[in-house]
């Protein structure tokens, strides 16, 4: 999860609406901007790497306190920079619960306004079957390839060069072979 912190209110003017995927006049935040206001400002364009396309939420705080949920859904890269889209979370939501209108949920003293959060709400059960929880993406690292493996194992008798051909003649590519 994503943890964003706005500061106070600046326009930033986008007139021209060169940012397609996010056009914006202001960034920032003040008590008269709506939720769409306030999500506007604060999807981006954030100094992030790659890693942070794999955050399914964000929370958006300002003046001490979370004002808004969001599912992300979406991300847009320029240069060292990303932008994402997503879907406003309100009420009844497990995470819009438990953070929105209550205090900034990150501990920490730093002054880069987006920070990465461990949370239970981003735990999935990793997809090889193993039973353990993955706080990012869907898999443990390397159960990934353990699920490859296992059912290779179980339908190519173990052998890749098997699965190969299999796939070369059976996958999206076989009418280019």
């Amino acid at each position: 999860m994503l943890r964003i912190k706005l500061g106070p209110r600046t326009y930033v003017g986008d007139e021209q609406g060169a940012h397609k995927f996010l056009p914006r006049m202001h960034a920032g935040w003040d008590p008269t901007m709506t939720d769409q206001q306030v999500y506007d400002a604060a999807r981006g364009w954030w100094r992030l790497n790659q890693r942070a396309e794999q955050e399914r939420y964000a929370v958006v705080v300002a003046g001490g306190q979370c004002r808004l949920a969001i599912r992300i859904t979406k991300w847009q890269q320029e240069g060292d920079r990303r932008a994402f889209a997503g879907d406003i979370l309100g009420p009844g939501d497990l995470v819009h619960d438990k953070f929105v209108g209550k205090p900034d949920p990150a501990n920490s003293t730093s002054r880069f306004p987006v920070l990465y959060l461990a949370d239970p709400v981003d735990e999935a059960t990793c997809r090889c079957g193993c039973g353990a929880t993955v706080s990012r993406g869907e898999w443990l690292q390397g159960h990934d390839q353990r699920a490859i493996h296992d059912r290779i194992r179980a339908d190519f008798g173990g052998s890749v060069s098997k699965f190969i051909d299999w796939y070369d003649a059976n996958g999206p590519f076989a009418s280019e072979n």
